[in-house]
């Protein structure tokens, strides 16, 4: 009597390839999701009309005058709930993810491993969007313009992190390479589109870490 063949192992390349895709996907669906909520709500607080107008607390001035505030406090509770809920749906997808594709990394063999891969991943996916925004906004990019890269390319910065915990060292060193290559070109970006005394890209993304959690700006006049 035959005995049924023993399935085949998987394909190495597949599984990397879902691994990254998966993640570029998760971070651009529902990171974009996130800089829609925060560009549609309102968060240019301000204009200034006259010389008499005083704002506080901007995380960076608009293209010719006014502000944008970067604070999570300028959302409505709503707003502010969904995005904590986006958040978090994005780690517990990248977690279902590490398990799907564990062949792919050397950091998924175990359960404490995989989590240790989502935390990775997420924090490092969450840090390089955040740069990637602080870029877009330093450089005057358009809210049309910013919607459409955060949707098509906001889960860049999580491939990126999954692919230096890729099994294949030379795919880790391909993701390194990348991401330098990607800091350095925001880096002149900044120091290109933006004024002299905002500094460069990484004091102005400082700024906007500080402002995340403070209170919106206030105008008095």
């Amino acid at each position: 009597m035959a005995h049924p063949a023993a399935p085949a192992p998987p394909d190495d390349a597949r599984v990397m390839a879902r691994q990254l895709g998966g993640a570029w996907i998760l971070g651009s669906a529902l990171m974009g999701t996130v800089a829609l909520l925060f560009l549609n709500a309102g968060n240019m607080v301000a204009r200034q009309p006259s010389a008499n107008v005083v704002i506080s607390g901007c995380f960076l001035p608009a293209r010719g005058f006014g502000c944008f505030s970067s604070s999570l406090f300028a959302l409505t509770s709503v707003e502010r709930l969904a995005v904590f809920a986006l958040v978090s749906a994005l780690f517990v997808s990248l977690g279902l993810l590490g398990w799907r594709t564990a062949a792919a990394s050397w950091l998924t063999g175990d359960p404490r491993a995989r989590l240790l891969w989502t935390v990775l991943v997420g924090t490092g996916g969450l840090v390089g969007w955040g740069y990637a925004a602080v870029v877009t906004f330093a450089a005057g990019f358009s809210p049309a313009t910013q919607i459409l890269l955060a949707y098509l390319a906001g889960g860049l910065p999580f491939a990126l992190v999954a692919g230096m915990l890729l099994r294949p060292w030379r795919a880790n060193v391909a993701a390194l390479g990348i991401s330098t290559g990607l800091l350095a070109a925001g880096f002149v970006m900044v120091a290109g589109h933006s004024p002299a005394y905002l500094g460069n890209v990484f004091t102005v993304y400082a700024d906007y870490a500080r402002s995340f959690f403070s209170t919106p700006p206030a105008v008095t006049f």
